[in-house]
């Protein structure tokens, strides 16, 4: 990257990263010493969070590197409809609430998503939904080391490779410490941070500059990015949509969240956060617009909310968006590790291999799994790809194949038990050949439609007569 293009200095980004670290680390810290005392703890916050801390952890978790750095991107290249399409995913957070209530309901003391999935449809099903869940997780995660890499590169001219090791590993380490009761704790102050940071940023940008004038500036240079009725943006907004309900109806970050609540405390949460974090994405999108307005040099599309809060404020904005981006990157990232690592040891091992399991080997094989995940990911993002968003929607095909088997499998007794299986690899298979053939923004959309339609068709031939509610109950064998 040109010297030119840089706001601050690498010493002056990481004295921030390192401020913030120790922050989030001594916080972190003094939450777990005082309140995980075990796994239960660690991996549920003891199971009692509040409507207030539950909405905030919600909002912290679902606002990545993603929603701060690729709703500008797609702005800069689908145009107004792509930043309008990357906040329905806050309806698909919202949308997941009936379904918190009613998993809740059915399994008040369960521990996964894939526990859900190995008593609802069997062990041929549980299997796939792990590889599918553990790709997710590993796409998911590898975006956003790329998230920390590139924007300490974009702000400061640092190293990609050393901004990405570095941002990994101080969020690998704070997940070790705390585990889930101090990730909650730490993202109520985190969502605050982003939340008012972000705005604040957006609100200097806009009154930097006449409305009008970015308008125009738009509508002279790249006025297709105005219209929101194109057929690539229109696609979008659909496969975004299916891809968002894919990502949270499936993952184990959000069944991790439901387990932690109550029943009511679940619903109502997820509902207040989908509202919240609706604006998010509208609000960093749109600042792509004075990119374009103003001719800024993007060298590459996921550098653009970094480069315009920095060309328009300078070094305080640097470390603004140094702020914002790192504490979304930290709360996600903490999420990402200790769902995909709750989901590997609790639905494997504990699951199938030792059910009588104790605490302290549970919480160490959690910790190993969380090194493990980071190192793979690490060595994934090693170097980065043209756009973060891209990486991220192969992960479409996989997540968009579960929405049908989980919904019906929820709220029907009657779904086919071995539908799910046939769902889900027909989703995947759709959705890849979409990706690769017609377009990324389809592959969620056919994914989706392959794979309720084929839950749809085998339960009318055959309905399951036999399966009943309490089958998932952990005193019930698994199927």
């Amino acid at each position: 990257m040109e010297a030119s293009l840089t706001f601050i200095s690498p010493q002056a980004a990481l004295l921030v990263i390192g401020l913030m670290s120790v922050l989030i680390l001594g916080f972190g810290y003094y939450v777990s010493k005082r309140h995980v005392k075990s796994a239960n703890d660690f991996l549920f916050a003891g199971r009692n969070v509040g409507l207030a801390l539950g909405t905030a952890t919600l909002v912290a978790a679902w606002i990545t590197g993603n929603t701060t750095m690729a709703a500008p991107e797609l702005a800069y290249n689908v145009g107004l409809i792509g930043s309008l399409a990357i906040s329905t995913m806050g309806l698909s957070l919202a949308l997941f609430a009936p379904l918190a209530r009613r998993i809740k309901r059915l399994m008040p003391q369960g521990y996964s998503s894939g526990e859900f999935i190995r008593r609802r449809y069997g062990s041929l099903a549980w299997k796939l939904y792990l590889i599918l869940a553990v790709y997710y997780f590993l796409g998911f995660l590898v975006t956003q080391a790329m998230a920390g890499g590139i924007l300490l590169q974009a702000l400061s001219g640092l190293n990609y490779k050393i901004g990405m090791l570095t941002i990994m590993a101080v969020c690998t380490f704070y997940t070790l410490k705390g585990g889930l009761k101090a990730i909650l704790a730490t993202d109520f102050m985190l969502s605050l941070m982003i939340l008012g940071t972000l705005f604040c940023v957006a609100a200097w940008s806009y009154w930097h500059f006449d409305l009008t004038d970015i308008y125009m500036g738009a509508a002279e240079i790249r006025p297709t990015t105005l219209n929101v009725l194109t057929a690539a943006g229109l696609m979008f907004l659909g496969s975004n949509f299916l891809f968002g309900c894919g990502e949270i109806f499936h993952s184990n970050i959000w069944w991790q969240r439901v387990y932690a609540s109550s029943e009511e405390t679940a619903a109502r949460s997820f509902t207040l956060a989908g509202l919240i974090w609706f604006a998010v994405p509208v609000v960093a999108g749109s600042l792509a617009f004075i990119a374009i307005s103003q001719q800024y040099e993007i060298p590459q599309v996921n550098m653009i909310f970094p480069i315009v809060v920095s060309k328009i404020m300078g070094v305080s904005g640097a470390v603004l968006v140094l702020v914002i981006i790192y504490a979304a990157l930290a709360s996600t990232v903490s999420s990402l590790l200790t769902g995909a690592a709750g989901l590997i040891v609790n639905d494997i091992y504990r699951g199938v291999i030792n059910p009588n399991v104790d605490d302290i080997t549970l919480q160490r094989y959690v910790r190993y799994a969380i090194v493990a995940l980071a190192v793979i990911t690490a060595a994934a993002a090693w170097n980065p790809y043209d756009s973060m968003y891209l990486v991220l929607l192969l992960t479409g095909p996989a997540v968009a194949s579960m929405i049908w088997p989980i919904v019906f499998g929820i709220y029907t007794q009657e779904t086919n038990l071995s539908s799910a299986f046939w769902a889900m690899l027909a989703g995947l298979v759709t959705g890849l050949a979409a990706y690769f053939w017609i377009s990324p923004y389809a592959a969620a959309i056919f994914s989706a439609v392959s794979s309720g339609l084929v839950v749809f068709v085998l339960t009318r031939l055959q309905p399951n007569r036999h399966f009943q509610w309490q089958h998932l109950s952990h005193d019930a064998p698994s199927a």
